[in-house]
């Protein structure tokens, strides 16, 4: 397979990544209960560009909305040692898998740490892992309480990490809406008038119910 070739076949798998990420992902919230505790998850359109892991000179969120336009072109992504084109296509046929993953059982890795960086927490089904850490702006503070996704990486991350917790709640509701009204996935060994006041005060009362 030539070059180009190989680029247009991972832009037509990262556009249709893209039209599943906005489909699902961009736009929610999502709370994953573990341990007794609880994070607050949301996928934010501009870390999608660094998920695919292609290399591009387009701005983040140039990236986004071209691939879910479908409107990228081979010339706007490339491949590299950095960048090589088989990371590359695991990553982005994983990116399909993320909204799966984000509403079904997974695990909750804490405190990951990696050659170049440490992440606080991860989910993972084996297979892949999705990093999250908060926002900070240029002073270092928090932007929200909200840990955001920074990297996808092609593998489980357990040996990385100094500890693991079965999730046994995913709640999401759309970010302008202030209590969770979707219950995605419920370990069976669990129920949800046991949960925390704190996590119980964010649910909408027909999930109580």
């Amino acid at each position: 397979m030539s070059k180009k070739q190989d680029r247009i076949d991972i832009i037509n798998k990262i556009e249709a990544a893209a039209a599943l990420y906005k489909q699902n992902l961009v736009g929610k919230r999502f709370m994953y209960v573990f341990d007794d505790r609880y994070i607050e998850v949301i996928y934010k359109a501009e870390n999608f560009r660094h998920l695919t892991g292609v290399d591009t000179k387009l701005s983040a969120k140039q990236f986004y909305d071209y691939a879910r336009k479908g409107k990228l072109s081979a010339s706007q992504i490339g491949f590299s040692p950095t960048h090589p084109y088989a990371l590359c296509t695991r990553k982005v046929k994983h990116i399909k898998e993320v909204a799966v993953m984000a509403m079904s059982e997974c695990f909750m890795l804490e405190d990951i740490k990696t050659d170049t960086m440490t992440y606080k927490f991860g989910t993972t089904d084996l297979e892949l892992t999705l990093c999250l850490n908060k926002e900070l702006d240029a002073n270092g503070t928090e932007k929200s309480e909200c840990f955001v996704v920074q990297s996808l990486r092609d593998e489980d991350c357990f040996s990385k990490s100094s500890d693991v917790f079965t999730v046994t709640h995913i709640f999401a509701r759309p970010n302008d809406v202030k209590e969770y009204t979707e219950l995605l996935f419920m370990d069976k060994t669990a129920n949800i008038s046991g949960l925390h006041t704190e996590v119980l005060a964010k649910l909408h009362a027909d999930l109580i119910k």
